[in-house]
């Protein structure tokens, strides 16, 4: 009799859950039919609902197609080691007291560590069942499963500093709590009723509460706006939240909505709002969020991509104008030398190309393989992004002109949008530059002028890029009052004790650029960057020569009304030392570049150490106390 009455109520139970989803749909059709989806056409939903499938389904097959899964097994070798190592120690239990760190000091990885060390879990855990079938992952897969779904909140606590998450005041969708939905979503899809009911159960109510009915809220609730988005801000930023947060709730839609009415709503939300990712692009393909964040974002954009394209049969390809195009090709173009490019904006140090990305990128637009690191499935995040790898997405390739023209080597890559030149070398040179003028939006830094050298495979002189952890400080009011942010510590000059103004706020230009085999020269107006009594003016013209060993030389020129001290700001992550009475050289990893300066004064060298975020470096200052007017230029050579 109990395990009657169980079953009666477990059936009753799940009676209800249908009706609940099944009021949804209703209220959902009512308000499309209303009108009220004014960002949404309720006419392409229709049309997108044509052309999904009956079924929701994610990336891949599921892993009861044993003759599918039967040849992964050599691939996913690394992925059930780690598995292995999962199971042999007990699973971590959510911390409340972690979480809460950020709101009291500011500190955001204590939950992130905690997170991570579940949450990191479920791919390999997956894999490596996906690779035996015995069984063996399967009840830590529910553990992790039912964990993670369990949680107060599922955003990371530095997005919820109002705790309205974490209290259940009001939830909302960030990166993690997409991503992680997208994970589980396909962990789900993958296993099948191979997880236990009672984990289905709860990851999907779960999924309800904390991702697919704010998104609903915010997609039904009329214009999306800076003031009316429902805590989902990101769907009208020019930024990659936008691609990370879409792609992943489009991603969970599509492979957990049993209905394909309401997986269309998600895919027309996904299809119009990814315009504003798109929109912080400039024509010409640069990421002003520099290189790490296009890895970052990209990365989800084009699995965004791949999922739409499969989803409807190839009908909505997000990559069908050449202006993505060409930001799919930045990665590609960005570097000066093999795995050596600039790290702008809040790139870490020696930022590369993700090698995931680039090789998909290479496969889409059938372009040679490119000199990156490779990795192993099991290094490529998302359970989504491994899974693709798995099982490829049948038709996805695109014949492309602009990208097998801008996929060839050249002496340089130019954008002319926002001023930034990459220089190379001659062939068989490993000498080279790049420079930017503007590109300051998103993570910005007072970095206008700002120059890195490139020898080989490091950069002994210029740009030194940023954090490497992000703390409540990073993008709150005081960001640029750090060192490593404001135009302290980069390559830029300080006029009369004045650092650079704050660069998003900025018109910059360059006045003229003149591009020969011979070298490459860009001029860059830098007056507006400043707000110094005495300045009248400053320019600061680059000449790559590519004679020899090839040389650059940097010349800044100033008008000025008074007497003013000029310190020229030459950052290293190497060592320095002094030749001559204006000579300085850096080294590092094995090479050299000599630094001589020129100025119509004596000069002086100091130096200053900036540690800040993990990104230690040494500001070698080079002091010029002009009477007046008068040009400073530093010619870099590479020492042999």
């Amino acid at each position: 009799m109990k395990t009657r009455t169980m079953q009666r109520r477990g059936v009753a139970s799940a009676a209800a859950c249908t009706c609940r989803l099944a009021a949804v749909f209703v209220v959902l059709l009512s308000l499309v039919q209303a009108g009220r989806a004014q960002e949404l056409s309720p006419q392409r939903i229709q049309e997108i609902e044509a052309m999904l499938a009956p079924q929701p389904s994610g990336f891949g097959v599921p892993c009861s197609d044993r003759a599918a899964w039967a040849g992964k097994a050599a691939e996913l070798k690394d992925a059930v080691a780690q598995a292995e190592q999962a199971i042999a120690t007990p699973l971590p239990a959510f911390d409340p007291d972690a979480y809460l760190q950020f709101t009291k000091t500011g500190d955001r990885q204590p939950m992130e560590r905690n997170l991570h060390s579940r949450e990191g879990q479920l791919a390999p855990l997956v894999l490596a069942e996906c690779a035996e079938y015995q069984g063996r992952f399967l009840p830590r897969i529910a553990e992790v499963l039912d964990s993670l779904a369990a949680m107060p909140s599922w955003t990371l606590s530095a997005h919820d500093p109002q705790l309205l998450n974490f209290h259940g005041v009001r939830y909302y969708v960030d990166l993690n709590a997409a991503d992680m939905s997208d994970s589980m979503a396909e962990a789900m899809y993958l296993l099948g009723d191979k997880i236990p009911a009672a984990t289905r159960k709860h990851v999907t109510a779960e999924m309800e509460k904390h991702v697919f009915g704010p998104m609903r809220d915010s997609y039904l609730g009329g214009n999306v706006s800076a003031d009316n988005h429902n805590g989902h801000w990101w769907l009208v930023a020019d930024m990659n939240w936008n691609a990370v947060c879409l792609k992943g709730v489009t991603g969970a839609a599509l492979a957990m909505l049993p209905r394909v009415s309401d997986r269309a709503l998600f895919v027309a939300g996904a299809e119009h709002f990814i315009q504003h990712y798109d929109n912080g692009f400039a024509e010409d393909g640069y990421d002003t969020e520099g290189l790490g964040y296009w890895n970052y974002g990209f990365s989800h954009f084009i699995e965004l991509r791949e999922n739409l394209l499969r989803a409807t049969g190839g009908k909505i390809d997000l990559l069908a104008g050449e202006k993505m195009q060409r930001v799919a090709l930045f990665g590609l173009q960005f570097p000066m030398l093999p795995n050596n490019s600039a790290a702008y904006g809040d790139a870490g140090t020696m930022p590369r190309a993700d090698a995931h990305l680039v090789a998909m990128i290479d496969h889409i637009f059938e372009l040679p393989p490119q000199e990156t690191q490779p990795q192993t499935i099991h290094e490529r995040g998302t359970l989504t992004s491994a899974a693709l790898d798995l099982f490829p997405i049948s038709g996805d390739q695109l014949a492309s002109q602009a990208a097998q023209a801008l996929s060839k080597p050249s002496l340089r890559t130019y954008y002319g949008d926002t001023g930034i030149l990459v220089s190379r070398g001659a062939p068989g040179q490993d000498f080279a530059v790049t420079i930017k003028a503007g590109g300051n939006t998103t993570h910005s830094h007072n970095d206008i002028g700002s120059f890195v050298i490139g020898m080989g495979a490091v950069q002994p002189v210029g740009e030194p890029g940023g954090p490497h952890f992000y703390t409540g400080a990073t993008f709150g009011p005081h960001r640029l009052d750090s060192k490593l942010l404001n135009s302290f510590g980069h390559p830029v000059p300080e006029i009369g004790g004045n650092l650079q103004l704050d660069a998003t706020k900025v018109k910059v230009s360059v006045t003229s650029h003149e591009f020969t085999d011979a070298e490459d020269r860009i001029t860059i107006d830098m007056t507006n960057a400043y707000d110094v009594a005495a300045l009248k003016h400053v320019t600061r013209t680059l000449v790559h020569s590519r004679a020899g060993s090839g040389s650059v030389e940097i010349t800044d020129d100033f008008e000025l009304t008074q007497p003013t001290e000029i310190i020229e700001s030459l950052p290293t992550h190497g060592a320095w030392k002094q030749v001559d009475a204006h000579t300085v050289e850096f080294s590092l990893g094995g090479e050299t570049v000599r630094a001589t300066i020129d100025a119509p004064v004596p000069v002086s060298f100091t130096e200053a150490k900036v540690d800040e975020y993990a990104n230690p470096f040494t500001r070698v200052e080079v002091h010029a106390p002009l009477a007046g007017s008068g040009k400073i230029t530093m010619r870099f050579v590479p020492v042999k």
